[in-house]
C-alpha cells in the first residue's frame, strides 16, 4: 500500500494481516543497525593485523571506538556506504552491514582504490529477529565482524616487512658471527686434537718398544684349545698393543665363544662384537691400546708399524678368519653369532663326548672295586689310568678307545668285564682278564669249581645210593658196585659221580632195575599163590606122601616137575589138569 508521511520519504508498503513477513524482519535489521550507530557513534573494531611473506603481527587489538558523527548512506567517493563514521580527527570508517549477501568484488576494488577504510558486520543470524535489542548488541560488539579494506593497512605490512628485513638481517649477521667464532673454535679444536693425537700415538708407540716380561709361549690352557679346535687354521694375525703371542688370546676368544654351552648362547641369543671381545681379553693388552684408538692416532701407528693391525683390527681378522672356516656368521657391522650347523655339530660332539665320560666312568668304577677287593700284593704297581690307555690284545684297542668309540668291542669289554666281576664275587674262573692282574683270583676261582665239582659228585654218589637203598633194599650194593651200562669199566656208583648227565643216566638205570625188581616180586608172589592152590586142590585128590611124590616128581607132559613149572594161573591150570581122579587111583578114601 502507499505510504505518505511527515517523517520518511513517500514508499510503498506491504499489506499483511497483522503478522510480519521475513522481508519486513530483514530491512527492520539493517534499518535497526543504522540507526544504532548514528545514535551511539561507539562501534567494537576488528584487529588490526601486518602481514608479509607468511608471517602476520597484530597491530592493533579489537577494541571498541567513540566516534564523533554518522553518516547514513552518504556517497563516499564512488560508494554509497551503508554508515560512515567519523572520528574527532576527521578520519571516516566505513561500516557495511551485511544481512544477506556480502560486499561484491567491485565494490572491495574500490574501496582499495581509493585508500578508504572499511569494515563489514556479519548480521545474517539475526536478519529475521524482531528483536531489536539483540540486532543492537550483534551490531555493536557481537557479531562476527572483518576488514574489507584499512587504509593503513600497506603502511602497516611494509613496516611489517622492514622489521621482518631487519630481524633476519640480525639473524644472518649473528649467525655469521656465530660460525666464525664456531670455525675458530674448530680449528683450535682440531689444532688441540691432531696435538693429542700426537701425543698419544708417541705414547703407544713408546709403550710397544718399551714393554718387558712379552710372553711368547703357548700357557697349557691355550694349547688345549688349539688341540681341541683341530679344523681352525691358527695364524698370526701381525698385531701390535699384546703382551702374548697372538694364539694365546685367540685361544682364549675361541674358548670363550665356540665352547660349549657358551656357543649355544651365542648362536641364538647374544650377539658376539669386537668390544665385547677387546674386553675379555683386556688382561692381554698393553693398557693404551685398550681403549678405542682415533683414526688420527691409527695413521701414525700405522706410519711407524706398517701392516701392523691394533687389538682390535687384530680380533676382526680372526673374527673373519672364523667366519671363513664355517664358525662364526656375520651379523651387523662388528657384530657376529655362531653360524648353525657348527653349534649343531657342537652339540653332536658334547653328546658323544658325555656318552664316552659316562662310558669311561663307568669302565674306571667297575675296575677299581675289583682291583680294591685283591690282596695288596697281587695290586702294587697297577695303574688304573695306565691300564686305560694301554692296548687291550684281546680287542685289539685300549679300554679308553672302546669307551669313546662306544661299538660293539665297547659292549664285548662290558660283557668280560661282567665274567671278571663276577668271578671275583666267588663265580666261574674268566675267559680273559683283560691286562688286570687277576691270576690269583683265576686260581681261586679254579680251586672252588674244583671243589664245587667234587662237592656235586658227592652230592650225586650219595643221592643215588640213598635211591638205590630206598628201591632196591638189600639188592641196593650189589647193583651200585656192578658195572654201568654206559662204560663197562665204570661202576653205577662212580659213573652217578662223573657229572648231572651220567647221575640221570645211572637214575634211569635204577628206575629200569627197580621195575625188574618189582615185576619179579610179584611173579614169585603169584606162583606162590598158584603152587598152593596146586596144593589145596592135590590134597584133596590124594594122601601127603603120594601128593609131595606128584608134585616134586619129574612130568613128562611139563618137562618139570608140576611144583617148578605152576607159576600163574595157565600152568597152573595145566598141573590142575594132571590131578585128574581117572589118572590117579592112589585118592585117599
Amino acid at each position: 500500500m502507499a505510504k505518505k508521511g511527515k517523517k520518511q520519504i513517500h514508499h510503498f508498503a506491504h499489506y499483511n494481516n497483522g503478522t510480519a513477513c521475513a522481508h519486513v524482519a530483514e530491512t527492520n535489521a539493517h534499518l535497526w543497525a543504522k540507526d544504532v550507530l548514528e545514535r551511539v557513534k561507539s562501534l567494537t573494531i576488528p584487529a588490526v593485523t601486518a602481514e608479509h611473506g607468511g608471517v602476520s603481527k597484530v597491530v592493533s587489538p579489537s577494541q571498541t571506538y567513540r566516534f564523533a558523527h554518522a553518516r547514513l548512506e552518504k556517497k563516499l567517493g564512488s560508494i554509497v556506504p551503508d554508515v560512515v563514521l567519523i572520528t574527532q580527527n576527521g578520519t571516516e570508517l566505513i561500516v557495511e552491514v551485511r544481512v544477506t549477501h556480502p560486499c561484491d568484488d567491485i565494490k572491495l576494488e574500490k574501496l582499495r582504490k581509493e585508500g578508504l577504510s572499511a569494515i563489514e558486520i556479519d548480521l545474517r543470524h539475526y536478519r529475521t529477529s524482531a528483536n531489536r535489542g539483540d540486532v543492537e548488541q550483534a551490531l555493536l560488539s557481537k557479531a562476527p565482524r572483518d576488514w574489507l579494506s584499512n587504509a593503513k593497512k600497506a603502511k602497516f605490512d611494509e613496516q611489517l616487512r622492514l622489521r621482518l628485513a631487519n630481524e633476519q638481517e640480525q639473524r644472518a649477521r649473528e649467525a655469521e658471527a656465530r660460525a666464525k667464532r664456531a670455525a675458530e673454535l674448530e680449528a683450535q679444536k682440531a689444532r688441540r686434537e691432531e696435538e693429542q693425537a700426537e701425543r698419544d700415538a708417541r705414547r703407544l708407540i713408546q709403550s710397544v718398544r718399551t714393554l718387558k716380561g712379552f710372553i711368547h709361549e703357548l700357557p697349557d690352557a691355550a694349547s688345549v684349545i688349539i688341540a681341541a679346535f683341530d679344523d681352525v687354521s691358527w695364524s698370526d694375525m701381525h698385531s701390535i698393543g699384546f703382551t702374548v703371542n697372538d694364539l694365546v688370546w685367540e685361544a682364549e676368544l675361541a674358548g670363550k665363544y665356540l665352547t660349549h654351552p657358551n656357543a649355544l648362547d651365542f648362536q641364538k641369543y647374544e650377539p658376539i662384537t669386537i668390544k665385547q671381545a677387546l674386553r675379555s681379553i683386556a688382561h692381554y693388552i698393553i693398557p693404551g691400546f685398550q681403549a678405542e684408538i682415533r683414526p688420527s692416532v691409527r695413521d701414525r701407528l700405522g706410519r711407524v708399524f706398517p701392516r701392523k693391525r691394533i687389538p682390535a683390527e687384530a680380533i676382526e681378522a680372526f673374527f673373519d678368519h672364523l667366519v671363513g672356516s664355517g664358525f662364526l656368521v656375520p651379523n651387523l657391522p662388528g657384530s657376529y653369532h655362531v653360524d648353525d650347523g657348527y653349534a649343531a655339530r657342537l652339540s653332536e660332539k658334547v653328546r658323544r663326548q658325555a656318552a664316552y665320560e659316562q662310558r669311561l666312568e663307568t669302565i674306571r668304577a667297575r675296575v677299581a672295586v675289583v682291583i680294591a677287593g685283591l690282596l695288596t700284593s697281587h695290586a702294587v704297581g697297577f695303574e688304573i689310568e695306565r691300564w686305560l690307555s694301554n692296548e687291550c690284545h684281546f680287542l685289539k684297542a685300549s679300554p679308553d678307545t672302546i669307551c669313546r668309540l662306544g661299538d660293539a668291542r665297547f659292549r664285548e669289554l662290558d660283557r668280560l668285564l661282567r665274567h671278571i666281576e663276577l668271578m671275583c664275587e666267588g663265580g666261574p674262573a674268566a675267559e680273559e682278564l683283560l691286562g688286570l692282574p687277576l691270576q690269583g683270583e683265576v686260581t681261586r676261582a679254579l680251586n672252588r669249581e674244583r671243589d664245587r665239582l667234587l662237592r656235586a659228585a658227592a652230592n650225586r654218589r650219595q643221592s643215588l645210593t640213598e635211591a638205590a637203598i630206598s628201591q632196591l633194599e638189600e639188592e641196593a650194593h650189589a647193583w651200585l658196585s656192578g658195572p654201568s651200562a654206559d662204560d663197562e669199566e665204570l661202576t653205577r656208583i662212580d659213573q652217578a659221580g662223573v657229572d648231572d648227565l651220567s647221575y640221570q643216566r645211572a637214575r634211569r638205570e635204577l628206575e629200569r632195575a627197580t621195575a625188574l625188581r618189582q615185576a619179579a616180586a610179584r611173579s614169585r608172589k603169584e606162583a606162590l599163590a598158584c603152587q598152593e592152590e596146586l596144593k589145596e586142590a592135590g590134597a584133596k585128590l590124594m594122601d601127603k606122601e603120594h601128593l609131595d611124590l606128584f608134585l616134586r616128581a619129574f612130568h613128562p607132559a611139563l618137562g618139570k616137575s608140576p611144583l617148578t613149572h605152576c607159576v600163574d594161573k595157565r600152568s597152573l591150570k595145566e598141573c590142575l589138569a594132571l590131578l585128574s581122579p581117572t589118572r590117579h587111583s592112589g585118592r585117599r578114601r
